[in-house]
């Protein structure tokens, strides 16, 4: 059985043509479905890249949940060909109560696993997830990002622009030097973590296949059970290292944030970073 609280493991080949619809644009579409008997999420169909919206939602059944990743291109308001990664989450009205708690438990880690979705979109009905509404989302979702590259790029020009008549060459040269040493110091114990975690991984897999492979060694239709047992613990090891390396990773990207955000703060303000403000995790 597949861990409750981690969701149902993702099959290595949906990982890759995710990966391949991303990179190369090689697919449209594709469409998800869970395998319970496998306890595992795997490929129902590869749309090709000259099939259209329409031919994207009629490859999805009317009353079975399903996930779905759609390369959706489209015109921004300032004439721009841009593109946007959905996933959809379909989880009609009639589906199986148990089908509707399965894939929404199960959510939450095929996204972890697909790295690149844009907009997350949930529909229950045909009418949620219309080509009008997609098209609304990726306007909106990139009306959001100019206002915020807008915005940026004030600050900073306003920034750069008064920088000079409050810091000297030396002092920019401090505060530069702090905020490297800052972004180093969380880098180097965000590897050394994942290096951990990485190690504790390995060691318990190791132990839990040399226990698989002895009793599969000596397997009988006594001992299928224990077999299973195992290969779910071994994913559930697999699972948990997945989320400790995910937080360990979210921590360095929040300490990196707030060391160029100390960094910028100290430059306005003239003030030289104090040595013993560098302790990270």
């Amino acid at each position: 059985m597949a861990n409750s609280a981690s969701g149902m493991h993702v099959n290595d080949e949906c990982k890759v043509k995710f990966m391949e619809l991303k990179a190369k644009r090689t697919y449209r579409y594709i469409v998800f479905k869970i395998d319970e008997k496998a306890q595992e999420v795997q490929i129902e169909k590869l749309g090709n890249p000259q099939e259209t919206y329409d031919d994207f939602t009629n490859s999805i059944p009317e009353n079975e949940c399903r996930y779905a990743i759609y390369d959706f291109d489209f015109t921004t308001e300032d004439n721009c060909q841009k593109s946007k990664i959905y996933f959809i989450a379909w989880s009609p009205d009639t589906s199986r109560v148990r089908s509707k708690m399965l894939y929404a438990s199960s959510k939450d880690r095929f996204k972890r696993e697909m790295d690149g979705i844009q907009v997350e979109l949930q529909a229950t009905d045909p009418s949620e997830m219309s080509l009008d509404i997609i098209k609304e989302r990726a306007l909106s979702s990139q009306r959001i990002r100019c206002l915020y590259d807008c915005d940026y790029l004030c600050l900073r020009i306003v920034r750069d622009a008064m920088l000079p008549q409050f810091l000297g060459k030396a002092q920019l040269s401090v505060i530069k030097a702090w905020k490297e040493e800052k972004i180093t110091k969380v880098t180097s114990k965000t590897q050394k973590r994942l290096h951990e975690i990485s190690g504790w991984e390995n060691k318990k897999t190791r132990k839990i296949e040399s226990q698989l492979a002895s009793v599969q060694r000596k397997m009988d239709s006594e001992k299928m059970e224990e077999a299973e047992k195992l290969r779910s613990k071994k994913a559930a090891v697999h699972a948990k290292a997945q989320e400790k390396k995910a937080k360990v990773q979210t921590r360095r990207a929040q300490e990196i944030l707030h060391a160029e955000e100390e960094a910028a703060r100290l430059q306005a303000t003239g003030q030289i970073p104090n040595k013993s403000s560098c302790g990270c995790f």
